[in-house]
């Protein structure tokens, strides 16, 4: 039990780490690309960046811990080939995450100019969160299932 919970306080600390690191620097990268017009101030838009940031990185590690949840505790698996028609459960909510970036993408403040330049960052930083998080951490029994964990258990 000891060991599901460090997983999903890992899963934290990945969307945490993203959040503070990530997040800080891409708002300040935008600061020289944005021009605000006169209804924002480019401090209030940054801060209004920061903030949808956040709450896509909230919903990608909460998709990334159901994950893990349905992986322990509820999914059944009596044989190994069972574990790969789980994989459309995975892209689910992967697709979950990725939507994550639409209320940001949508109800951010128009500029004057760059402030499409912020929606790469809202896709990025929910995807990450939500595949390094599952591609590090998923329960032994799924840990295969996201693409390119092979690849990563060689070294993992």
């Amino acid at each position: 039990m000891l060991k599901h919970i460090g997983f999903m306080v890992g899963m934290l600390v990945i969307a945490l780490l993203m959040f503070y690191f990530a997040v800080s620097f891409e708002s300040q990268y935008l600061e020289s690309l944005v021009t605000t017009g006169p209804d924002i101030t480019l401090d209030a838009w940054r801060e209004l960046f920061s903030y949808w940031a956040a709450i896509g990185i909230i919903i990608a590690i909460t998709a990334a811990l159901f994950w893990f949840v349905l992986g322990q505790w509820v999914f059944t698996m009596n044989r190994w080939t069972s574990a790969s028609n789980k994989r459309t459960v995975w892209l689910i909510l992967g697709a979950a995450a990725l939507a994550a970036a639409l209320p940001g993408i949508l109800l951010m403040p128009t500029v004057q100019e760059g402030g499409r330049l912020a929606w790469p960052f809202y896709l990025i930083n929910n995807l990450v969160v939500f595949y390094v998080s599952t591609l590090l951490l998923s329960p032994s029994s799924f840990k295969y299932i996201p693409r390119g964990a092979s690849l990563v258990r060689q070294w993992w």
